[in-house]
């Protein structure tokens, strides 16, 4: 069965949550800050009266951007984030989040994965709804109720 699916890259990984829950997508702009909230809580965006919390989806799943290697290493300036990123507003269960990407990529119909991957390279499995091929390259598929409820 085919889900219609929103891709976006991030750390550069390419990952999809469903379209179903996708209400808006907007160039970055610098939410409102949240005191004393959680540290991936970038802020929040209010959109058609409901409020959006923003999270930094990068640190809430631990992902780790890959920097330089070999020589240059050492002489390279930290990576700053990309100056194209956007902001996904999402409802996953009634429940809205602005998670912060680098880049749009597309929407596509997938297939649903049938198993869930045991590991994926430094990511927590928990957030993982499956791992699918699109374009020959990986597509990690978000399990947006996890990754907003999780402790």
């Amino acid at each position: 069965m085919n889900t219609s699916y929103l891709m976006f890259s991030l750390a550069d990984r390419v990952f999809g949550v469903r379209l179903s829950g996708a209400k808006e997508i907007f160039p970055w702009r610098k939410p409102r800050p949240v005191p004393l909230s959680y540290s991936y809580v970038v802020g929040l965006i209010d959109y058609r009266g409901k409020v959006y919390p923003v999270y930094n989806l990068e640190q809430r799943m631990g992902l780790k951007r890959p920097g330089p290697i070999g020589f240059a290493a050492k002489d390279s300036p930290p990576q700053e984030p990309s100056k194209n990123r956007s902001i996904i507003l999402l409802e996953e269960k009634g429940t809205p989040v602005g998670i912060i990407v680098d880049s749009v990529l597309k929407m596509a119909s997938l297939e649903e994965p049938t198993d869930k991957p045991n590991k994926s390279e430094g990511l927590d499995p928990a957030y993982i709804r499956g791992i699918v091929k699109a374009d020959d390259q990986d597509v990690i598929l978000l399990d947006m109720e996890k990754v907003i409820h999780a402790g």
